[in-house]
């Protein structure tokens, strides 16, 4: 069980909990009455900003003077003997020094509990990640219609955040990827000034933001013809991609899901290049709990907003993901994506 007070550090559970979205504070968390109340430990910069943002049920602590000071008021009012503390978020350096300024409690590492609390969403969370994702939807189509010869992948990038905004976006979820051709064979590729000629194939990871929540897509363009290598490659991956989508319900584990869609390369003699895991969690942040690779044992819950996302991996030669983002609901899921995957889709003229 969880302590009855717990010392929030990690920004996005501080905003989840509160409300509280700004760059400084640190919140205590009451566990009565389901995590609804707590002190916010800030200083006089974001007083204006925390009182129009936090939930009922939260104070302001002022720390403008001294952050040791209120503390150890803080503790002496309340009585304080236990505190859970998030050890994933919390340096040794700061948990040395604040540690110094509590002594006589007794303090525990609640590790990623409250990051548990996040992953089924509430109806008003995923209609505002449903917006996020319509968004990218949109401008991915919009991408299609634009990309010319001669532009690059920076140039690619920054078009997708325009269009991101015009859209309705707060910003991208993350820095865009697109790789032209080889350095398609990047999960992680860095852009580069790499231009784009006819013939050439893309792919394109990207996300937005809307009230700050994620979405996140992947997709692959061919402005020819796809080689019968690349058309392999990629039918492939659209097979483990849905039969993943297929097998995916509540209660499923995220490892043995992530199995489902490796299987399914691993047989052609391609599993080597499926080099990362097949999905994570979405929401306030771009990668959350639950995870969907070979090392997480726990069961995927409803209502949690998941990518579903296998790749292939040439080097030197190019690579194929398709991403879509997903609710996992009792008896399937409901895909929030509404891209097309199939293979003529991507097929454009430049």
């Amino acid at each position: 069980m969880l302590p009855d007070i717990i010392l929030v550090t990690n920004g996005t559970n501080i905003r989840y909990f509160s409300g509280f979205d700004g760059s400084s504070g640190q919140l205590i968390l009451f566990r009565k009455n389901n995590f609804g109340s707590g002190f916010l430990f800030t200083d006089g910069r974001y007083h204006l900003v925390a009182n129009v943002s936090l939930k009922p049920g939260f104070k302001i602590i002022d720390v403008t003077a001294s952050f040791e000071d209120a503390w150890k008021d803080f503790i002496k009012k309340y009585k304080v003997k236990n505190l859970g503390i998030e050890g994933n978020y919390m340096s040794v350096r700061r948990f040395k020094s604040f540690k110094k300024i509590s002594r006589n409690i007794k303090i525990d590492d609640i590790g990623d509990e409250l990051d548990k609390k996040r992953i089924s969403k509430k109806s008003v969370e995923i209609d505002i990640i449903k917006r996020a994702q319509n968004i990218i939807d949109k401008v991915f189509a919009a991408i299609k219609k634009w990309l010319k010869p001669g532009q690059t992948e920076n140039d690619i990038a920054w078009k997708i955040e325009t269009l991101a905004h015009d859209f309705g976006a707060d910003c991208l979820s993350f820095p865009s990827i697109v790789g032209i051709n080889e350095n398609s064979a990047a999960p992680h590729h860095h852009n580069t000034n790499k231009k784009l000629k006819r013939g050439d194939m893309i792919l394109i990871d990207m996300g937005a933001t809307h009230k700050g929540y994620c979405s996140d897509m992947t997709r692959v363009l061919f402005t020819k013809s796809p080689t019968g290598k690349q058309e392999k490659i990629y039918e492939l991956v659209k097979k483990a991609h849905e039969t993943a989508i297929a097998k995916l319900k509540s209660g499923v584990t995220g490892k043995n899901i992530d199995a489902v869609a490796r299987d399914v390369i691993a047989k052609t003699g391609f599993g080597a290049y499926f080099s990362h895991s097949l999905g994570h969690g979405v929401g306030m942040d771009i990668h959350e709990l639950p995870n969907l690779s070979q090392k997480y044992s726990g069961k995927i819950p409803a209502k949690s907003v998941v990518t579903i996302e296998p790749g292939i991996y040439l080097p030197g030669e190019f690579g194929v993901r398709l991403e879509d983002m997903v609710i996992v609901e009792n008896n399937g899921v409901t895909n929030l994506t509404k891209t097309p995957k199939e293979l003529k889709s991507a097929i454009i003229k430049i």
